[in-house]
């Protein structure tokens, strides 16, 4: 899992560096590569912008001179599209470079210190080094404290980052902390009730998951919901992905209200082409003796999946010892939900899928086809 997304605050740093650049100082081939950079990144056609931003820095370099401070920009673009087309230690050298360029010519204050060190973070990050990725973000913190407050919304954006550090390095209590002080700043900023504020949310409870304080998370569950219910259309992926959050928790809590959430994120998937697969799986509960011992065995079960992604014609095929896992079985099968199988692009109904549960007295194992859940 990818611990950060790109921000607005980065974006907005690559593409405004070049406005104080007159007509005079640059080729028109120049400016007419620097604009295709720009149109091939805001579409998303990363190789081909890395291409391009290759070719404007050396015509920068050529143009202005390898000192200028716009080289540095170009140098920043450069290295920002490179840790999205995954070319790390290419990325990272290209970015010391406009590092050094810009303290010497505007000192560590300097905003466009902040794309530097939120991707010097990304690539710590890929290199698993997680408190160095940390300690960037902390200086872009120290920014924007510095000019703007304690409570300027764009410290939110590096908070949250943390928070995802903190998450993979298995620190949830630290995660909490990041991701509360992010919502303080966005509620005081936008309100209670906006979508960029129940995202944050989300994550808290994502952190009580982590905890398995499942009460607590669902009541963030319910918050994000609700909010991103009153804000977004119904197959809004934002929304779906919060139905998901709260399929998940249920599934955990063993309460069957997971299989409302996950009806409403099933009916609005992409048809892609395929197999139906499974999606929301609720294990049985393990049958225990009265001496509270645990039995071990098998069940193999076979079904059909309807277009909605339903079990149906539920029945056991074989099992051992006789029929000890065979009830516990067949009442959490019949509740999973599946990705429907999809031919010719439209939902077709699937015959004879099995799946096999081998109960091992620490776990219960569940193998659906070939694929193990």
């Amino acid at each position: 899992m990818r611990l950060f997304t790109i921000s607005f605050i980065a974006i907005a740093c690559l593409f405004s560096g070049l406005n104080t650049i007159s007509a005079q100082e640059v080729s028109n081939d120049f400016s007419k590569t620097y604009k295709a950079y720009n149109n091939a990144y805001s579409r998303g056609n990363y190789p081909r912008a890395a291409e391009l931003a290759q070719k404007s820095l050396e015509m920068a370099k050529k143009e202005l001179g390898p000192e200028h401070e716009k080289v540095a920009i170009m140098e920043i673009n450069l290295a920002h599209v490179l840790i999205i087309v995954r070319k790390i230690d290419e990325a990272e050298k290209i970015l010391a470079s406009a590092r050094k360029k810009i303290l010497k010519k505007h000192g560590a204050d300097h905003n466009s210190m902040l794309t530097i060190h939120e991707d010097q973070a990304k690539i710590y990050a890929s290199k698993k080094e997680l408190d160095k990725s940390r300690k960037e973000l902390d200086k872009a913190i120290a920014i924007i404290t510095k000019k703007s407050g304690a409570d300027d919304p764009e410290i939110a954006n590096y908070l949250i980052q943390q928070g995802s550090i903190d998450v993979a390095l298995n620190k949830p209590e630290l995660a909490q902390q990041d991701y509360e002080k992010a919502l303080a700043i966005l509620e005081k900023k936008y309100g209670k009730n906006s979508v960029g504020t129940a995202t944050t949310i989300s994550a808290l409870g994502d952190v009580e998951m982590m905890k398995k304080d499942f009460v607590k998370a669902e009541e963030y569950y319910k918050t994000t919901l609700k909010i991103f219910d009153d804000n977004l259309v119904e197959d809004d992926p934002v929304l779906l992905n919060a139905h998901a959050r709260m399929a998940k928790i249920f599934i955990a809590m063993r309460d069957d209200r997971f299989m409302s959430h996950a009806d409403k994120v099933i009916k609005f998937l992409p048809d892609e082409e395929g197999e139906a697969k499974p999606l929301f799986i609720l294990q049985p509960q393990y049958p225990v003796f009265k001496d509270g011992t645990k039995p071990q065995g098998w069940v193999l079960v076979q079904f059909d999946l309807s277009t909605s992604g339903n079990v149906e014609n539920l029945k056991v095929v074989e099992s051992l010892p006789g029929k000890l896992f065979d009830k516990v079985t067949t009442d959490s099968a019949i509740k999973w939900r599946f990705k429907p199988k999809v031919k010719d692009g439209k939902r077709v109904k699937q015959k004879n899928t099995r799946a096999r549960l081998v109960f091992t007295k620490d776990n219960i194992e569940v193998h659906i086809g070939e694929m193990k859940i």
